[in-house]
C-alpha cells in the first residue's frame, strides 16, 4: 500500500498534462495582442502628431523671441550689448522652439563664442516659452603696449574688446610692457605669449593697490627655461617716479620658491606706508630679500613717467 501511494504522489496523469498546456498558450496569445495594441496606439498617436505638428511648434507657449532671452547682467566694465552682438554674430532672428532637441547647445555655442565670455554655465528652457543663460564674464586686469596703443587683457592673458573702453580710461589699469610678440589670434582668444600671461597675474594680484602705489608698468626682466611654453618670465614693475621693483616670477608658476605674492603686496604696503610712497628723493631700486623683507637702494635717476589725467 505504502509503495503504490508514492507512485501516485509522485507521478501525473497524462489528464492533468493536457490540462495544462493550455494555459501557456493564452498566455503567449494574450502578449501578441498587447502588441498589436502596442503597435496600433503607437501609429494613431504619430498620426495625431503630424495632424497637430504645425499647430503645436507654432504655439506661443512654445516659442521663444530672441530678444526674450534672460542673460546673466553684465557687469560695470562691459558697455556693449552681449547679447545683441551674440544673436547677431550667430544669425539667430526668428523665433525658437523649446521643442527644438539641439536648441540648448546651440544657444550655449553661440554665448561661449563672444570674447566677454568666460563660460557658459547653464542653458535653461522655461515654460510657458522661456530661455535663460548663466555666463560667466571676464574682466580686464591689464593693458598690453602694442605699437600703435594697448589692448586689454584678463588674467588668463586673453585679449579683450577694446570698444567697451572710453578715451583715456586705460590708463586707470596696470600696463604690460617689453612684450615682443603680437596677439595669436581674434579678440577672444589668449595672446599666446608667457610674458603677457605672467603680467596679467601680477597685475590681478595688485589690482587693489596699483594706484595707491602710484605704480605704473609691469615689464619682463628675465627668462627662466620651465614651465609655460618652456619658459618663464621673471618681472619688474615700475612707478611713475622711475622706483624699480624687482618683482621675480608670476604667481602662476608652477615651481617658485619666491615669497606667496600676497607677502609681496603686503611688504610694498607697509613700506609705502612708513615712507609716504614707494619713491624716495630719489628713485629706489627695490627687492624682496630672503625672508621676503625688502632690501631698498638708490636707483640712478630716469625721467618720471608722465602724471595721470
Amino acid at each position: 500500500m505504502s509503495a503504490k501511494r508514492s507512485t501516485a504522489e509522485t507521478s501525473e496523469s497524462p489528464a492533468k498534462s493536457r490540462a495544462r498546456r493550455p494555459l501557456l498558450g493564452h498566455s503567449a496569445r494574450w502578449m501578441a495582442i498587447a502588441g498589436v495594441i502596442a503597435v496600433v496606439t503607437s501609429g494613431v498617436a504619430y498620426g495625431v502628431w503630424r495632424q497637430v505638428r504645425t499647430h503645436v511648434l507654432a504655439s506661443s507657449q512654445y516659442n521663444v523671441d530672441p530678444q526674450q532671452i534672460i542673460v546673466t547682467p553684465a557687469p560695470s566694465w562691459i558697455r556693449s550689448n552681449v547679447k545683441e552682438e551674440v544673436l547677431r554674430e550667430a544669425s539667430i532672428s526668428g523665433p525658437l522652439s523649446l521643442l527644438e532637441a539641439q536648441l540648448t547647445p546651440r544657444v550655449a555655442g553661440a554665448f561661449a563664442a563672444h570674447p566677454w565670455i568666460a563660460g557658459v554655465e547653464r542653458v535653461s528652457k522655461r515654460f510657458p516659452a522661456g530661455l535663460e543663460v548663466e555666463v560667466t564674464y571676464r574682466r580686464p586686469v591689464a593693458m598690453v603696449e602694442v605699437p600703435d596703443g594697448a589692448l586689454p587683457v584678463d588674467v588668463a592673458g586673453v585679449v579683450l574688446p577694446t570698444t567697451d573702453f572710453q578715451p583715456g580710461e586705460a590708463d586707470k589699469y596696470p600696463r604690460v610692457g617689453g612684450v615682443q610678440t603680437a596677439p595669436a589670434g581674434l579678440c577672444g582668444s589668449e595672446w599666446g605669449d608667457a610674458a603677457v600671461v605672467g603680467g596679467a597675474q601680477i597685475a590681478a594680484v595688485l589690482a587693489n593697490d596699483w594706484q595707491a602705489l602710484d605704480l605704473f608698468r609691469i615689464m619682463p626682466s628675465g627668462r627662466k627655461p620651465g614651465g609655460r611654453g618652456g619658459v618663464e618670465y621673471t618681472f619688474a614693475l615700475f612707478t611713475r617716479g622711475g622706483t624699480r621693483i624687482d618683482w621675480g616670477l608670476a604667481p602662476g608658476t608652477t615651481v617658485n620658491t619666491e615669497p606667496p605674492a600676497t607677502d609681496k603686496v603686503h611688504q610694498l604696503r607697509q613700506y609705502a606706508a612708513t615712507n609716504g610712497s614707494l619713491d624716495g628723493e630719489t628713485p629706489q631700486q627695490i627687492r624682496f630679500a630672503d625672508g621676503g623683507k625688502l632690501e631698498v637702494t638708490p636707483r640712478e635717476p630716469v625721467a618720471p613717467l608722465p602724471a595721470r589725467d
